[in-house]
């Protein structure tokens, strides 16, 4: 029966509810009605669901992306006079010709002469900002409001909670810091000073850094590169505390190499910068400070030369070595676990765009106006209507699939089966071998690392016999050795040599598993019990009890 509900489920195959008894036919009106109603309900279905919400958002988000990039590359002009050297941009006039139309005239205030000069083509005072920023502020005030929806649909008591469980994600800390840099770079774009326009370029690239970063969050539904964000998330942190350490060594050699090198200077910011600059790129193979003293034969030549060499030694060679074992080390870790963690990745992406609008920025807008028109009519009006649908619009996050009752009971039935078959075959005994899990389609452990694992498995396995084996070859001679006082007892009470089986020593690594001599099985398997001689004896030792006491005394039998 749970093969036969199951392929229909797989086949989706329909099931026809009987007419109720008071069914009657429709005009061609409502059938037309029923319709459009019908593929209204199934567009707004389809614009619902996460993966087309997440298609949606990638598109929007990749052209937000060239967007921006054109216009900060390509369209960024200041908006008052500036010099043409303030923000430290490199000009490349290739054929001032050509540039003719582009030219200023600034009068010279130490001579009344005027002098023509050519403007570059990024210092153009233009009389407002471009239509792809005027763009661009609506796109990214879209998102901020997105953003805020975020932050106070949270359940959360107070503010500060809502606070923190929105800033716990590690994304949602770079939307608001990448938003709040834009709309920095937007006001000191206005500022009339040549530094604020220069200080404008300098957040926007930032800010447009920042969103290139946000896009990694995107493939984190793919199979292949959504666990690497979890590795690089774990290399960051491990990466923090070695840059730490590797601080102190790139300042104590820097500024003992710069002051030998360089002597006295006059306090300035752009010192910090050379210590850096001298002793940061070393570690990358950068000796181009070597020919500084290359030629340099006295005392502080010589010093700077050790300084190099220790330096070299412990950087290049130890510490760097270092970071690439702890980088391997976290890989491996996680390595093995591929699977699962691309699956809570997908779990969370998933319900992550379940709750998000239907509509993509910048597109976003028409629903949150909707929004807020549901619930301005709701405290206008009060009425039960507006409030229905405002409560459908918030509960909008709550993907369901509304079907009759006989498909319901379907589903429990195909649902039971499957828990059945399950469960029986998740109960059935099986061996403890060791998990495969397949990563990027491949298999993480070569052959011969499973067969050597299998190897060790039995050696523990023959080890453990071995030891149940001994313990019961010494509890085997142990009563052995019981028996014999026995024996050795009953004899001398006799006074009669009493015939006893002969036996061997069992060793602990002897291979035979047998303990007494093979007469002694042999009697035992002919009837005859090998303890009857001795109950002959006893029979003897028993009449003459009286005569043969006195004359031996007293037997001690020892155990």
């Amino acid at each position: 029966e749970s093969d036969d509900v199951t392929s229909g489920l797989i086949n989706d195959v329909t099931i026809e509810e009987p007419r109720p008894a008071d069914f009657k036919p429709v005009g061609c009106f409502e059938k037309t009605m029923t319709l459009v109603k019908t593929y209204c309900g199934d567009i707004i279905k389809f614009i619902s669901a996460p993966y087309i919400k997440y298609l949606y958002s990638f598109y929007c988000h990749v052209a937000f992306l060239l967007l921006f990039t054109y216009a900060l590359l390509c369209n960024f002009f200041p908006l008052y006079d500036i010099p043409f050297d303030s923000c430290g941009v490199s000009h490349e006039l290739e054929n001032v010709a050509d540039l003719e139309n582009v030219t200023k005239t600034q009068s010279n205030h130490n001579s009344e002469t005027k002098i023509n000069t050519t403007v570059p083509y990024g210092f153009q005072k233009h009389g407002h900002p471009s239509i792809e920023e005027y763009i661009l502020f609506v796109w990214v005030s879209t998102l901020l409001l997105e953003e805020l929806r975020q932050l106070f649909s949270g359940e959360a008591p107070s503010i500060y909670k809502k606070i923190s469980i929105y800033l716990s994600p590690f994304w949602n800390k770079l939307d608001a810091l990448a938003i709040l840099l834009f709309y920095v770079g937007c006001v000191l774009r206005f500022c009339p000073p040549a530094e604020c326009f220069c200080a404008a370029r300098i957040v926007l690239s930032f800010d447009l850094t920042l969103w290139f970063i946000r896009s990694l969050d995107i493939f984190a539904a793919i199979r292949r590169l959504g666990p690497k964000l979890v590795m690089i998330g774990e290399m960051v942190n491990d990466l923090k505390s070695f840059m730490l350490m590797l601080t102190v060594f790139i300042l104590g050699f820097g500024v003992c190499f710069h002051s030998l090198l360089y002597g006295t200077k006059v306090l300035s910011w752009h010192i910090p910068r050379d210590i850096i600059n001298l002793a940061y790129w070393q570690m990358f193979g950068e000796l181009s400070s070597l020919q500084l003293f290359d030629k340099n034969y006295h005392a502080n030549g010589y010093a700077l030369f050790f300084l190099l060499v220790v330096y070299m030694a412990i950087v290049s060679v130890l510490l760097v070595n270092l970071l690439i074992a702890m980088l391997s080390y976290i890989f491996d870790r996680l390595h093995t676990n591929t699977d699962e963690i691309w699956k809570f990745q997908r779990y969370e992406l998933i319900r992550e765009y379940l709750s998000r609008p239907s509509l993509p920025p910048p597109l976003i807008l028409l629903s949150h106006v909707w929004r807020l028109v549901l619930y301005t009519l709701l405290k206008c009006y009060r009425s039960e209507c507006f409030k229905k649908i405002y409560d459908q619009h918030r509960k909008r996050t709550t993907y369901r699939i509304t079907c009759s009752e006989k498909f319901a009971s379907v589903i429990e039935k195909a649902e039971d089966a499957l828990v059945d078959d399950t469960y029986y075959n998740y109960s059935k005994p099986r061996e403890p071998l060791s998990e495969e899990h397949e990563i990027d389609e491949e298999s993480t452990h070569s052959s011969q690392e499973v067969v050597l694992k299998k190897i060790q498995v039995l050696e523990s396995q023959v080890q453990v016999i071995r030891d149940q084996v001994k313990a019961t070859r010494d509890e085997q001679n142990q009563i052995l050795n019981y028996l014999d006082c026995i024996m050795e007892g009953i004899k001398n009470m006799s006074g009669v040599d009493v015939r006893m089986p002969k036996r061997r020593h069992v060793e602990v690594d002897d291979p035979s598993d047998e303990t007494l001599h093979h007469d002694y099985y042999t009697r035992e398997k002919g009837g005859q019990n090998p303890l009857s001689d001795v109950a002959d004896v006893s029979t003897t030792v028993h009449s003459n009890e009286r005569a043969s006491t006195a004359s031996q005394g007293r037997v001690h039998l020892g155990t």
